[in-house]
């Protein structure tokens, strides 16, 4: 990805634009722009833009696409040590989709996680390839930072909450970073919407679900994870899972209202001493 990265940074300065030149006409930040000339992977339609808005070649726009999508269909594949295969296609197309709408009844979603309570669960099931498996989620973490041009909707149950917070399994300490995570993720991230759906919302509960879109709605998928696996839907269990997760999201708190569930969290839970 390098390779990419400075091929858009010599056409940037062929066009004698600087960094917050080009992010001001795709709507990115001076930052994004320098990750990008770093080697970061790009949506496709992200490198379009910028082919056209750098006037790049046609030969070297070829060949930025080329490298763009041999990115895509390799990375992750030899650094994924603890994540099973059967679930290495969903973090590829995680890393490409362009929204992401999640709903979990009865846990926290991996990519919520913060790093102690990765651990805590981990450990308390068992695994053998712990810093493996804390690392690769961590990763894909960080997509909520990485991707600021994205958005993630995750609604959760607010028993889901409840069960950090009383938990006997979890140490109180490791619960009270979990929900400091959460209200981190939700003051510096505003493209990250996390919201509860209440006890008494009324509803039919579905299992927990992923939707993925992508730009352009092309290749949009949901699934599940269940005993044997991941069960990807067909489109018409796609327009199933699409309208549970609309029918979820109207009973949802708003975002102020989870944020104020998640303080009353933390008042719930002991505090660290400071000696």
């Amino acid at each position: 990805m390098r390779e990419l990265g400075s091929l858009i940074k010599q056409a940037r300065i062929d066009r004698g634009l600087k960094q917050v030149d080009v992010g001001e006409k795709i709507l990115y930040t001076q930052p994004v722009i320098s990750r990008i000339e770093n080697g970061r992977h790009l949506q496709p339609h992200i490198l379009d833009q910028l082919v056209t808005i750098l006037e790049v070649d046609p030969r070297v726009a070829a060949k930025m696409r080329r490298l763009n999508e041999s990115s895509t269909a390799h990375r992750g594949e030899a650094r994924l040590k603890a994540t099973p295969k059967w679930f290495r296609d969903i973090v590829a197309a995680e890393q490409d989709a362009a929204q992401v709408l999640s709903w979990t009844g009865e846990r926290i979603s991996g990519q919520l996680q913060c790093e102690s309570y990765m651990l805590e669960q981990f450990a308390a099931h068992g695994r053998k390839d712990v810093d493996d498996a804390v690392a690769e989620r961590l990763d894909r973490g960080e997509l909520l930072t990485r991707y600021p041009e994205r958005s993630y909707d995750f609604l959760l149950s607010e028993s889901a909450l409840l069960r950090v917070v009383r938990a006997r399994t979890v140490n109180p300490f490791v619960a009270l970073d979990q929900i400091k995570h959460l209200v981190r993720l939700t003051e510096d991230h505003p493209w990250v919407r996390i919201r509860f759906v209440p006890f008494d919302a009324g509803l039919y509960v579905p299992p927990d679900l992923t939707i993925f879109k992508f730009a352009g709605d092309q290749g949009n998928f949901s699934y599940g994870e269940t005993s044997n696996g991941i069960q990807r839907s067909s489109c018409e269990t796609f327009r199933t899972d699409l309208h549970a997760w609309e029918s979820l999201s109207r009973q949802a708190l708003s975002g102020e209202q989870s944020r104020e569930l998640l303080e009353q969290a933390k008042q719930a839970l002991p505090k660290r001493s400071s000696s």
